[in-house]
């Protein structure tokens, strides 16, 4: 079979005596759908499932009467024709779909609401969409008559920020009907009472890190979402912003926090969150000096039990500081610190031996430490490693009802200073690894 024919980037034989072809119809349907690629991109003749229709008539049959192919597209400058939309879309069924759009140039814009005129025919299937739109398509989305969107779940709108548009286009309605909708993820400030939706059923919110919301903006929209269960947003601060923060009622179901920040004035948001079912709380886009200090006070809310910590550590904090941060955790399962000195790993790992009530339940431990200056190589990261030896074997003895086992140890993709020394110390450091190995801990150091 030649190189370049399509079934060999498959990998049938199809022209095998009892091969493939031989396979009843609803078998081939079935290993076609394994083949769609994982990612919602543009169709291509080079992927499922136009790939599948270029084989022979017979996969072609099949590949068009498989609704389950064809219920996830993306448009996007590629211009696709509309005959082929058309075409995708209505080999569906009744199949939830998964939709995307992506066009931003001024002169496709006819083009791009001659897409969304087919999407609508469709809108009662819709499950998943992004809109990567300018807002007279939005408005176009919107006009005649109220979309219908019994199963829409996901939505994400990346436009122009709301709040500069004129007030004659504002509120937008388009979605307020989306009584399944459960997740919105949005790319700059989204203003609730500029885009109307069912905000009080969303359990999940998005705000990418390419755009971003300032700290008002962000607790307005938690104010309009108490059944979050799980928010990442990013938050810009910006100097001339002289607003209020607002309080937010207590978030009673939200678990998962990530927070993209950068200015330490940001912090002041968890100054008016109060978050008593918090499980996870990732830091680790923080931008700024002064994390521990300013989280300290949120941590230590006796409303606040998390089981895992990821934070960026772009200080040099005192180490007292640190450990009261810890320690106000008993319940951590996981921490995980990013550019910290060695200074502070080598505290935590000799409290972790010490036989004392600190983090009990710490089954894993990751850092990425930052090491500098150079002089720490040879004089401080070996004295981390001993560290982190004894404590390892500390609290696989002391596992017990009282003390978790700790499981998994990361510690890798260090950063500042390296020399050929650090290899060196790394490697020496292996017989004492693969002991702790044999005892049933997951231990990577450095780059095995």
């Amino acid at each position: 079979m030649p190189d370049d024919d399509p079934a060999s980037r498959i990998g049938f034989a199809y022209t095998t005596k009892d091969g493939i072809l031989d396979l009843p119809p609803e078998i081939t349907a079935q290993i076609f759908v394994h083949c769609l690629p994982l990612d919602l991109n543009s169709p291509s003749l080079l992927t499922a499932p136009l790939l599948l229709g270029q084989i022979c008539t017979h996969w072609r049959t099949i590949a068009w009467q498989t609704p389950d192919l064809w219920t996830a597209l993306k448009v996007d400058s590629a211009r696709i024709p509309i005959t082929l939309v058309e075409a995708w879309l209505g080999r569906t069924g009744t199949l939830p779909l998964s939709l995307a759009i992506a066009i931003w140039q001024e002169d496709e814009w006819d083009y791009c609401k001659a897409v969304i005129a087919v999407f609508k025919r469709f809108s009662s299937t819709w499950r998943k969409i992004a809109l990567e739109i300018p807002w007279e398509a939005f408005e176009f989305l919107a006009a005649e008559s109220p979309l219908d969107l019994p199963l829409l779940d996901s939505l994400a709108i990346w436009t122009e920020e709301l709040d500069e548009l004129p007030g004659a286009a504002l509120p937008w309605r388009a979605f307020r009907d989306a009584h399944a909708l459960r997740k919105l993820s949005v790319i700059d400030t989204v203003n609730p009472n500029a885009l109307e939706l069912p905000w009080t059923q969303l359990t999940s919110f998005e705000c990418h890190d390419s755009g971003g919301m300032d700290s008002h903006d962000f607790l307005t929209i938690l104010k309009h979402t108490p059944n979050l269960v799980e928010c990442d947003a990013a938050l810009f601060y910006y100097g001339h912003n002289t607003r209020p923060l607002p309080d937010v009622p207590p978030l009673t179901s939200l678990t998962s926090l990530a927070l993209q920040m950068s200015d330490e004035e940001d912090m002041d948001t968890f100054s008016h969150i109060t978050l008593p079912a918090l499980q996870i709380l990732d830091l680790s886009r923080v931008l700024f000096s002064g994390v521990v200090e300013r989280l300290r006070p949120f941590l230590s809310n006796p409303d606040c039990r998390i089981r895992e910590l990821i934070i960026r550590i772009n200080e040099r904090p005192e180490v007292e500081d640190f450990m009261q941060l810890l320690e106000a955790q008993p319940s951590l399962e996981k921490f995980d610190f990013r550019e910290g000195y060695l200074g502070l790993l080598i505290a935590l790992c000799r409290r972790l031996c010490d036989g004392s009530a600190f983090l009990p339940r710490l089954s894993c431990l990751c850092a990425s430490p930052c090491i500098y200056p150079v002089s720490e190589i040879t004089e401080v990261f070996p004295v981390m490693l001993d560290a982190l030896d004894d404590a390892l074997h500390a609290r696989n003895m002391l596992s017990s009802d009282c003390f978790a086992k700790i499981q998994k140890c990361v510690i890798k993709d260090w950063t500042g200073s390296r020399t050929d020394d650090l290899d060196t110390i790394v490697e020496r450091f292996r017989p004492r690894q693969r002991e702790l190995i044999a005892l049933g801990i997951d231990l990577v150091v450095g780059d095995e």
